[in-house]
């Protein structure tokens, strides 16, 4: 009996089990307790790295100074991980190398269960390397130097607004080769320089001549009776086309015998000998893709306002500038997609029909062929949607009250997209244009 009992008791477990319950209760609780902790620690490492993934991306397709992208950075953290979410986020930590971007940031968690063990926050990290692929950019400057551009110093302000586009696209590169800028000055004709000889600034060999040259002129604009540089357009539609290989352009030799004024037609050989076959000439010549900014400031600040408009030429010189073809030949392939092709075209005024001689004749030349404001109009559209046709970013700008309602709606339409026709009444409008221009082409220059 006493033998029964004393094995029943040695043999009892109830009261162990409570026991061992007892002492591992704490250690259940903590486990519980922090896994809830981990899994709060997890959720807030999950969603800052999302965060920091698109915040990183939308940095790597933007451009700037490395303190500019920190705000950046630190912008797109604070919309894609608002401070009412789990975690205290750190300040992001931002790292640029050439092309890879590394951004880096932590939170501070703060602890439910594992704080009764004195740990309160609990600190969880993310990284993410981002590698900015950059597309070459290729852009022509086309800008109106006309006789109205010399109205309250407007000339001064396209110098300055043309000098602070250059300045934004290379501040804003790693690698200055990788953008290409070429300017087309316009009046009612367009110079092509001394490369329309075949040879170059320096006057060594550039490529084939395109111009005809039936008396050995040379390119001259300091003697009167050389050639200046302007050509005369070619027969529509081929004013409107990029150029073939074949072709070749006539020199501008001013013909005062066609002009409105009677008096001009009379004394036509006293007008040209006084005044010479460069008369009406634009000055300013066409500077080819290039990626030297020294250049290209320096032609910038050449510029030098006088002549009539003829807005369509322009357009369709610079898209032979940017073209891969003849007779300008810096241009990437059309199809080669590492790099993106723009044009940015300015006018002051409507095209307009000169009353001595233009790059279609002198002004009865003009009348006889029909090439009247309208026709001048529609060609210039017509090159505009070849340009789009081809992928071509086409911003237009129309600067000062002296273009017409007509006129603006040309441009509105010939941009690529309504966004990127600006509208510009004053000088200061006119700079902020073409720093917004610009500003945009530089993002679009590099894409992550």
């Amino acid at each position: 009996m006493l033998k029964n009992k004393l094995l029943a008791y040695i043999t009892c477990s109830s009261g162990a089990v409570a026991a061992v319950f007892g002492f591992l209760l704490p250690v259940i609780v903590g486990s519980a307790g922090m896994a809830v902790d981990l899994s709060k620690a997890y959720l807030v490492k999950n969603r800052m790295c999302l965060a920091l993934d698109a915040s990183t991306l939308a940095v790597g397709s933007s451009s700037g100074s490395i303190e500019e992208l920190e705000d950046k950075l630190q912008a797109f953290m604070n919309a894609n991980y608002p401070e009412d979410e789990f975690g205290h986020l750190r300040t992001p930590q931002l790292e640029v190398t050439e092309n890879l971007i590394h951004a880096e940031v932590s939170a501070d968690v703060d602890t439910s269960f594992m704080g009764l063990l004195g740990n309160e926050t609990m600190r969880v990290d993310c990284s993410t390397d981002v590698v900015r692929e950059v597309r070459g950019l290729e852009v022509a400057l086309v800008v109106d130097v006309t006789g109205s551009m010399s109205t309250n110093n407007n000339i001064d302000a396209l110098r300055t607004a043309s000098r602070n586009f250059v300045n934004i696209l290379y501040d804003r590169t790693t690698d200055e080769e990788n953008v290409k800028i070429g300017i087309v000055p316009y009046v009612a004709n367009v110079n092509v320089g001394p490369y329309g000889l075949g040879l170059d600034e320096a006057g060594q060999p550039y490529g084939d001549a395109f111009v005809r040259n039936p008396s050995g002129l040379s390119f001259d604009q300091s003697e009167k009776f050389e050639w200046h540089g302007c050509v005369m357009a070619r027969e529509n539609p081929d004013d409107t086309l990029d150029a073939q290989d074949t072709w070749q352009w006539d020199m501008f030799r001013h013909d005062f015998s066609r002009s409105r004024n009677s008096s001009y037609r009379y004394y036509a050989s006293y007008y040209n000998n006084n005044y010479g076959p460069n008369y009406d000439c634009n000055r300013n010549h066409i500077q080819p893709l290039t990626s030297d900014r020294t250049t290209l400031l320096e032609k910038i600040d050449l510029f030098y306002p006088g002549g009539y408009t003829h807005g369509n030429l322009g357009m369709v010189w610079g898209y032979r500038v940017i073209s891969p073809g003849f007779p300008f030949e810096e241009g990437a392939a059309w199809e080669d997609d590492q790099w993106q092709k723009a044009i940015l075209m300015m006018t002051d005024g409507v095209n307009t029909v000169p009353q001595t001689y233009g790059a279609y004749g002198g002004y009865l030349d003009y009348v006889d062929d029909g090439v009247d404001t309208t026709e001048l109009n529609e060609r210039f559209e017509a090159t505009c949607n070849l340009l789009r046709e081809e992928g071509v970013l086409v911003y237009t700008v129309t600067f000062t009250s002296g273009v017409d309602a007509t006129t603006r709606g040309y441009y509105e339409r010939c941009a690529t997209d309504p966004s990127k026709y600006i509208n510009a009444p004053e000088q200061a409008d006119l700079i902020e244009a073409f720093e917004r221009i610009s500003t945009e082409l530089s993002n679009l220059h590099i894409s992550q």
